[in-house]
């Protein structure tokens, strides 16, 4: 595990300082499938705990199209990352009823949660998929925050780690900036976010 985080923050750190030809990226025009993706700005949600206790969490609902020529997997990977060196993974020890929570308050039947999204993703708009990627308020003060979502394209490519020297497969991931000024832990709905940037890397 160790092994696997500081693997994880040497490349974002290549990717941050992206000198010339020192990591890949992605092609202008992708040689392979990539599905639709769309999002909502993320907003924050308070849930109360079963002991009375408020929790804060952001969340981001998107909707994935398949406009490729045939039905493809849909496996997303949500990774959301600060400027204060914070990585964490989406959806992961989010309690299932913040879900159901932001379902209600979204108004969406055709919301599905995280784990029901993943599967076989059938071409036309007839059968897009809507989901979310939950994640806890950070408490610390985080000026920029950045979410990866991968599992979007078959566009993929290896190099060799600089830690390790073992092969690492990097994936046309799409990069999604915000810039979060200040910051409110008590009352994220206090919270500026914006959107600055949206491109693809190969993460």
């Amino acid at each position: 595990m160790t092994r696997l985080v500081v693997a994880v923050a040497v490349l974002l750190g290549l990717w941050m300082v992206r000198p010339a030809q020192a990591y890949p990226e992605p092609a202008i025009v992708s040689p392979s499938w990539a599905l639709d993706f769309t999002f909502d700005t993320p907003r924050p949600i308070a849930f109360t705990d079963v002991d009375g206790s408020t929790r804060w969490y952001w969340y981001m609902t998107y909707k994935v199209v398949n406009n490729t020529d045939e039905d493809r997997l849909l496996v997303p990977e949500i990774t959301i990352a600060t400027d204060t060196g914070q990585i964490l993974p989406a959806n992961h020890g989010v309690p299932a009823t913040v879900f159901n929570q932001i379902k209600q308050q979204e108004g969406n039947p055709l919301l599905e949660s995280p784990m029901e999204v993943v599967g076989e993703i059938l071409q036309g708009e007839d059968y897009a998929k809507e989901s979310v990627a939950i994640w806890p308020a950070f408490v610390d003060d985080v000026d920029q925050v950045t979410v990866f979502v991968a599992g979007l394209s078959g566009e993929n490519t290896t190099i060799q780690d600089p830690a390790t020297g073992e092969p690492v497969l990097l994936r046309r991931t799409t990069m999604l900036i915000f810039d979060t000024p200040g910051n409110h832990p008590v009352n994220p709905q206090k919270q500026p976010i914006e959107l600055v940037e949206q491109t693809d890397v190969m993460r």
